[in-house]
């Protein structure tokens, strides 16, 4: 699904979908996204593939609230 966003799309066309463990995103990819002052792209659909740009922080701060639901 993923893949079909993306291709639909000429800029993206040549990106990648790869999968990462949770935790790893987490601990490394979001601080690192953050340094860089780069926005996560989520919810990538559509002919044009539109989402949403969010703050890593805001990413953080929102699978730390559901971790306090589940519990």
């Amino acid at each position: 699904m993923e893949r079909l966003a993306l291709a639909s799309v000429h800029d993206y066309r040549d990106f990648d979908v790869v999968s990462l463990p949770l935790q790893q995103w987490r601990s490394s990819w979001l601080p690192g996204l953050k340094g860089d002052g780069t926005l996560v792209r989520l919810n990538w659909s559509g002919a044009r593939a539109t989402g949403f740009y969010v703050s890593p922080d805001a990413v953080l701060e929102a699978l730390a609230s559901l971790e306090r639901a589940e519990d």
